[in-house]
């Protein structure tokens, strides 16, 4: 068994991630694979979607320059179906690309969820549409191109301490519901966006130091910072898993202005 290193950079975010692989370069297990609850599994699903989400975001927007968006609908215009709010945001899409154009903008960039509520209060069914567009034109000019009446937000980007963990969490969430496809994405991406990047080394620490670390040294802000020169600490996790018998950490970083 010996240690790898995973740096995953996100735009501004950098997080190393450390675990045990074999010779080979295999994910390490211990003996006979544990079966996995169907809730356990869920739960992981859950939480590599949402951390997904978040360095897709990270990557490819920024604070106070990009907008996030909630838009709905007038009582009105409200659609019967999941597919004609999909039309919608297709022709808003559209909109949104020939006012770039004309402002000779960069692409459109845009990643959305779509939720189905009910309120509790009046009982009218409504599609609601979270989104995260790059910035450029004016919010006014936003609100103008989605055409179907309500607008909650066009509200400038704000990352937190774990950058777009929040926004992230809150787009990735499952909203179920009759009228929403059962395997349709959580959140649905432009083409042009691009992936964060990794690197990744093997044997970057003995099992044993690895633990001396998760143990020791694990909110050591002076000793990841001069690991990851140009990067400040913001927090870290380790985890001991006994059914394989090793020890799992991430850390997670920012970049200095």
């Amino acid at each position: 068994m010996k240690i790898r290193e995973k740096r995953i950079f996100s735009g501004k975010i950098l997080e190393a991630e450390f675990y045990p692989v074999t010779a080979d370069g295999k994910l390490y297990t211990r003996g006979k694979k544990k079966e996995v609850s169907r809730e356990s599994q869920q739960k992981l699903n859950d939480k590599n979607a949402r951390k997904k989400l978040r360095r897709l975001i990270e990557n490819n927007f920024e604070e106070e320059n990009d907008y996030y968006c909630t838009f709905t609908y007038t009582n009105k215009e409200i659609p019967k179906t999941y597919e004609e709010c999909k039309r919608d945001l297709t022709n808003f899409f559209r909109r949104m690309r020939r006012a770039r154009e004309k402002e000779n903008l960069p692409e459109l960039k845009y990643i959305y969820a779509i939720e189905f509520t009910v309120s509790k209060r009046t009982g009218i069914a409504r599609f609601n549409i979270h989104m995260v567009i790059n910035g450029g034109l004016p919010r006014k000019v936003v609100k103008k191109m989605w055409g179907k009446g309500e607008i909650k937000k066009v509200e400038e980007l704000q990352a937190g301490e774990h950058g777009f963990e929040r926004l992230a969490n809150y787009m990735c969430k499952e909203w179920s519901n009759e009228l929403l496809p059962k395997n349709r994405k959580r959140y649905t991406p432009s083409r042009n966006l691009k992936q964060p990047t990794e690197k990744r080394r093997d044997g970057v620490f003995k099992p044993r130091f690895l633990e001396k670390i998760c143990k020791q040294r694990l909110d050591d802000r002076a000793y990841w910072e001069n690991r990851y020169k140009g990067y400040s600490f913001v927090s870290a996790e380790s985890e001991y898993n006994e059914d394989y018998g090793a020890w799992y950490l991430s850390v997670f970083l920012k970049k200095r202005e």
